[in-house]
């Protein structure tokens, strides 16, 4: 039998068809517009891959304790971003004039995102099935989590970047790992007890 990371990547399938999947799915659960889901998706993924090789200073909350970034307190951002950049989900980013978002003068449009995503999927996986999973798999976070670029990063997408393809393509339905949700449940009733207002109308 084939390992499926092997057919993955002899398919050009890997972390960064993950992180567009996820980073998108992440935007249609707040916002439901899925053309600017797809644009956000591929605008984040190529964002990352780039940040990954020539911004040392994301280094420095990757490598950041689990801990630090659950009890990191909730900072008020709007009006921080420059002109010409719009706040979404709490990262500065830039907008084209169709409302597309875009990194420099390119936009990150559908059919790009269709062209990078999508029809790499089609090689092995049915497209359809990687979206909805990814969606049933991001909705298990709280919104809490989902809002903040550091803890989607290190929480949603960091645990199955290299499995979540995988457990596709065995039929398997990827999810969060088990020590994930129960220390972020725990962490929401630690809270109840002590404040009156929900963790995610608090962060």
């Amino acid at each position: 039998m084939v390992d499926p990371i092997k057919k993955l990547k002899a398919a050009g399938l890997g972390r960064f068809q993950v992180m567009a999947l996820l980073q998108a799915a992440r935007y249609h659960i707040f916002y439901g517009d899925l053309d600017k889901a797809k644009s956000f998706g591929l605008n984040r993924a190529i964002f990352y891959a780039w940040a990954k090789y020539h911004g040392p200073h994301t280094q420095r909350w990757r490598a950041a304790r689990l801990e630090v970034l659950l009890r990191k307190p909730a900072k008020e951002k709007k009006g921080r971003c420059p002109e010409g950049y719009t706040d979404v989900l709490g990262e500065c980013i830039q907008v084209g004039g169709r409302g597309f978002y875009k990194i420099g003068d390119q936009e990150q449009t559908p059919r790009d995102y269709d062209l990078q995503v999508t029809y790499k999927l089609k090689r092995l996986i049915d497209p359809e099935k990687a979206w909805d999973a990814a969606l049933d798999y991001v909705k298990q976070f709280p919104k809490w989590v989902l809002k903040d670029p550091q803890r989607f990063y290190k929480l949603v997408y960091e645990p199955v970047r290299d499995i979540f393809l995988a457990e596709l393509l065995e039929d398997k339905k990827p999810q969060p790992p088990p020590w994930i949700i129960e220390k972020l449940l725990a962490l929401e009733e630690m809270y109840k007890k002590t404040k009156t207002t929900s963790l995610d109308e608090f962060m």
